[in-house]
């Protein structure tokens, strides 16, 4: 629970600058340490794992656990992550692309 509210402080205490809604961290943030990173085991008939990642939630970060959801036919999900910029970092939502 100390882990959460430390990261919590870091994010509020590290906003930046607000570009596309998106909002820029000085530090890159890390997964709290209770969070399951890896799906665990097979993945039930039609889903898919989607892996612990960031939301944005108003002007806040939140870290949401990984979690099954229905895979969609012609599609597979591409995970999140951060990219750098050169006034710090965002979040760059995970997304489903259609395969070729």
């Amino acid at each position: 629970m100390k882990t959460i509210k430390l990261i919590a402080v870091v994010l509020i205490l590290g906003f930046g600058n607000f570009s596309n809604a998106q909002i820029v961290v000085k530090v890159k943030p890390v997964a709290p340490r209770h969070a399951v990173v890896i799906a665990p085991g097979r993945a039930p008939h039609g889903k898919v794992w989607v892996g612990g990642h960031w939301v944005v939630k108003g002007n806040n970060y939140y870290w949401q656990d990984g979690y099954y959801t229905n895979h969609r036919k012609g599609y597979r999900y591409v995970e999140g992550h951060w990219r750098q910029q050169r006034n710090g970092w965002v979040w760059v939502p995970g997304k489903w692309k259609r395969m070729r």
